[in-house]
C-alpha cells in the first residue's frame, strides 16, 4: 500500500483546523504563525509515525498469505495421499499375485 502521502495529509488537516480556530479566536499574526509552525511540525512527526505503523502492519498482512501457501497442508497432503494410494495399489497387486501363485 502506498502511504507516502499520509504524513502530509495529516499535517495539512491539522494546519487547516488550526487556521479555522485561529481566525475564530482572532489571534495576532505572530501568535498564529508560531502556533501554525508548531502544529505542522508536530503533526508531520505524528503522521510519519502513523505511516510507519501502517506500513509495518500491511507488510505483515501481505506476508501471511504467502506463508500459508508454503506450509504443509493442502498441497503436500494431496501429494502424500497420491503417493500412499500408489503404494497401497502396488502392495495390493503383489498380494493378489502371491495369492494366485499359491493357488496354482
Amino acid at each position: 500500500m502506498k502511504t507516502k502521502w499520509l504524513p502530509a495529509l495529516i499535517m495539512l488537516l491539522a494546519g487547516a483546523i488550526n487556521c479555522v480556530l485561529a481566525f475564530a479566536k482572532r489571534l495576532s499574526p505572530l501568535a498564529f504563525t508560531v502556533r501554525l509552525l508548531l502544529v505542522l511540525i508536530i503533526f508531520y512527526v505524528l503522521g510519519t509515525l502513523v505511516q510507519w505503523i501502517v506500513d509495518a502492519n500491511f507488510k505483515e498482512m501481505e506476508e501471511q498469505p504467502g506463508e500459508e501457501e508454503g506450509t504443509p497442508g493442502e498441497g503436500d497432503a494431496d501429494a502424500e495421499l497420491e503417493e500412499g494410494d500408489a503404494q497401497s495399489e502396488t502392495e495390493t497387486e503383489e498380494e493378489l499375485e502371491n495369492i494366485d501363485a499359491g493357488d496354482a
